[in-house]
């Protein structure tokens, strides 16, 4: 879960929970958590390896554990909340009490119809127990954070937007992605409002291995790219994306719709040894889902940094440190991979055009991450 901050004391306060379900042997469960004020350049970083893990209530969508509690709830209307209440770390210098919203009339988006929507899918054969692997990322883009988050005594209100991410990795990680690049764009935050109001977009592509070409392995790399852009005024979602090169998945391969991340420019990072990006762009075009039809296309660009501090750079988080140790020691053993994930906050302005209209300059607040797996 990503959340920003509209609080009046703290505003553009930026977060960022995951619950991670680790499951070599033994089965471990894992929450991580960072809290970064761009103002004061602070960044609160936590990474819980949790005990007594449990899946709790009648769907299973709620769980328990020694150090944290999740509790899902619906209502009649159609609206649902996460609640998370919790320490996270054992001098209890960190706590939350967040909840997660998403109102009735925000449906969320995956890229394809039915049970197997969001499901990309690895090897010839997709058939449950025949593919090599998958991975699932359905979305929620247009949710609401509230409560409160205690940091040494200091309460932050964690009040703003905010999205919810079902991801699925149903393989291991170096074997999934090289690379991978995220974007979520909103208002608000303190910014000037546009003409269209609320606005969000978001973008999630991954980069496979050497392992799964458009030809099979060694057959150079795919990249696949799933995206929206919301815009409640128009239409819940406006657009959704999604793309696949070269060749893929042939559902994917066969859309019109064009979504993509490009690092417009890289520099070697001595720390990490990849090629990180110093300017990245998001562009997303596709059929509106308003009255009316037509292309819709969009586009956030932002230069970025690699030095900590600069560019909107908020951290270089070296993933094998944050995990549990017996994942980690597994996945260092047999792979030798060194994944880092670059992380961006920064100020930014989405360029939406709509269908027979000049385009319309967005301000908002964008967060991205860059994360490296392997060479």
């Amino acid at each position: 879960m990503v959340f920003r901050s509209r609080g009046r004391d703290v505003d553009n306060v930026s977060g960022h929970l995951e619950l991670c379900r680790c499951i070599p042997l033994p089965a471990q469960s894992q929450l991580t958590f960072k809290l970064h004020n761009p103002h004061t350049k602070k960044t609160v970083w936590r990474s819980l390896n949790a005990s007594g893990f449990a899946p709790d209530g009648a769907d299973r969508r709620s769980c328990k554990a020694n150090e944290f509690e999740i509790k899902h709830s619906g209502s009649p209307s159609g609206e649902e909340s996460y609640t998370i209440i919790g320490s996270l770390d054992k001098e209890k210098t960190v706590q939350v009490n967040l909840t997660f919203t998403r109102p009735a009339d925000s449906p969320g988006f995956k890229y394809g119809d039915g049970p197997q929507g969001g499901f990309s899918v690895f090897g010839r054969d997709r058939a449950e127990g025949k593919r090599d692997g998958m991975v699932v990322h359905r979305f929620h883009p247009l949710v609401e954070s509230s409560g409160s988050i205690v940091v040494e005594g200091q309460i932050v209100d964690a009040k703003g937007d905010a999205m919810f991410v079902h991801a699925i990795q149903g393989m291991r990680p170096n074997n999934v992605a090289s690379r991978w690049n995220f974007a979520f764009f909103t208002t608000g935050g303190g910014r000037e409002v546009s003409k269209l109001g609320t606005v969000r977009a978001v973008q999630m592509e991954f980069e496979t291995t050497d392992d799964y070409g458009a030809q099979g392995p060694k057959s150079g790399r795919i990249k696949t790219n799933i995206g929206a852009v919301y815009v409640p005024k128009l239409a819940q979602p406006l657009i959704v994306t999604g793309q696949t090169h070269p060749g893929g998945y042939p559902a994917l391969s066969m859309s019109t719709s064009v979504s993509s991340a490009t690092h417009t420019s890289t520099a070697h990072d001595d720390f990490t040894g990849y090629e990180a990006p110093t300017g990245i762009k998001f562009e997303w075009e596709g059929e509106s889902n308003a009255v009316g039809g037509g292309k819709v296309s969009a586009v956030v660009e932002k230069p970025l940094s690699i030095e900590v501090g600069q560019g909107g750079l908020i951290e270089k988080v070296n993933v094998l440190a944050e995990i549990p140790y017996l994942v980690r020691k597994a996945l260092s053993a047999v792979t030798g991979i060194a994944p880092y994930i670059f992380q961006f906050h920064n100020a930014a302005e989405l360029r939406l055009t709509l269908p027979n209209e000049e385009p319309v300059v967005v301000p908002g607040w964008l967060f991205n991450e860059a994360t490296f797996i392997s060479p």
